[in-house]
């Protein structure tokens, strides 16, 4: 065989070779980002990431300790305190892109729907077992919530700030914290391993029980009895739909639900306080 055949056979196979690498590498990208789309939480991240959940969280109940230790005249300005702390701090890290479950969320009208009915019905198991049963504990009247801290004339203002706060507020830093990260972070602490790496709604019988205990402990005691049934339900609830914005829409419709309760019944039932609820 000639030189120039030899020369001409050896650049057929570097360029088959360099055709070869290239293909691999464009088939490696695409795959990667097709897997990133479908699967946002699975990327490598530096750090533990644990702040974007823990920080609004404990935020919220740092202003709530603060909320008792000063005296009544400050409840209005603790009343925004409260959810502009973690409101804040929602924003900022949702900024840096610290939440790709919220990215991730998809609105379907029907599911919607679902899960706002859902948590009407949940409202109703929450507050329903109080009125019927008088066995339950529950607290003194006075520890209620007081729409007219800052005056009858501003109740209404008062009302549409705790609704910002208990129904809009809580429901997003609680669930991030309930069922993005303890739920995930229950399944991989003992191996040490990177909770973002685990899907949400990723059923475990470990994580299911671990999100019911810290839900519920973080509830007043008598609450216990209706926040254990509540959290079981939801955290199925969101077993099927495994999108984060579920179980947000079924807490925000639950609270709502409630404090429209119980501004309508202002008078409550006797001998069954209801602002306690709220």
């Amino acid at each position: 065989m000639s030189n120039a055949a030899l020369d001409f056979l050896s650049s057929t196979v570097q360029a088959a070779k360099v055709w070869h690498l290239a293909g691999a590498q464009t088939f490696m990208r695409t795959h990667a980002a097709a897997h990133e789309e479908t699967h946002p939480m699975t990327t490598k991240r530096e750090g533990h990431g644990w702040w974007p959940y823990l920080g609004p969280y404990l935020a919220f109940l740092l202003a709530a300790q603060l909320g008792s230790v000063f005296p009544d005249s400050w409840d209005p300005a603790m009343l925004i305190i409260k959810a502009a702390l973690p409101g804040s701090l929602i924003l900022y890290f949702a900024m840096r892109g610290d939440y790709p479950e919220l990215r991730a969320m998809k609105f379907r009208p029907g599911w919607a729907v679902l899960d706002l009915l859902l948590g009407v019905v949940l409202a109703v198991q929450w507050v329903g077992p109080y009125l019927l049963i008088e066995a339950l504990p529950r607290p003194d009247a006075k520890d209620g919530f007081n729409p007219q801290m800052a005056g009858e004339q501003m109740v209404f203002t008062i009302l549409a700030m705790r609704m910002f706060g208990y129904a809009i507020v809580t429901p997003v830093f609680e669930e991030l914290f309930i069922r993005s990260f303890v739920m995930r972070y229950a399944d991989c602490y003992l191996r040490s391993g990177d909770f973002r790496n685990i899907d949400i709604a990723r059923y475990t019988l470990r994580s299911f029980w671990s999100t019911v205990v810290i839900f519920t402990i973080s509830h007043a005691f008598w609450e216990w009895w209706v926040a254990i049934p509540w959290v079981i339900a939801t955290n199925l609830w969101f077993y099927l739909r495994k999108d984060m914005s579920a179980p947000i829409l079924v807490h925000a419709s639950t609270n709502a639900s409630i404090l429209i309760y119980v501004t309508v019944m202002t008078d409550g039932i006797p001998g069954h306080p209801l602002w306690v609820f709220v």
